[in-house]
């Protein structure tokens, strides 16, 4: 699992010691306090993707957050679905926070398939976890 681009940091802290003539060292902490700064402000970042599916069978893709009891809380909108009722789409969440469980899902009206996943952030992407954060 890889975080950082290590090249782009490279280039930058050589970039930083070529234009504020400053040294590699002091140019090294700054290009890695940029990309940590980078990676922490994630606006909106991909959970889940779905392909067309029946609106008459199925609800609208959500997402929640878990509490650290292991139940949905929806009493915050922390996320939306990008497809229109029934149309294909990605399943986004605003702002992820790190080490935070998202339970996401759809459910099937009939019962049959409805749809339950728990994920956390990691700070570059989501970890498939249990309701409780474990990962799997």
């Amino acid at each position: 699992m890889k975080k950082y681009d290590l090249s782009k940091i490279m280039k930058r802290a050589w970039a930083l010691v070529k234009e504020a003539r400053i040294t590699i060292s002091s140019a090294l902490k700054k290009a890695w306090k940029e990309a940590k700064e980078m990676l922490s402000e994630v606006k909106n970042a991909i959970i889940a993707h779905f392909e067309k599916y029946n609106w008459r069978r199925y609800s609208t893709p959500w997402v929640c957050t878990v509490t650290e009891e292991g139940k949905h809380d929806f009493s915050h909108e922390i996320g939306t679905y990008t497809g229109e009722k029934g149309e294909e789409g990605n399943l986004i969440v605003f702002h992820p926070v790190v080490g935070q469980v998202y339970g996401w899902g759809q459910k099937d009206y009939r019962g049959n398939r409805t749809e339950k996943n728990f994920c956390k952030w990691n700070g570059s992407h989501f970890i498939e976890c249990d309701k409780m954060g474990n990962e799997k």
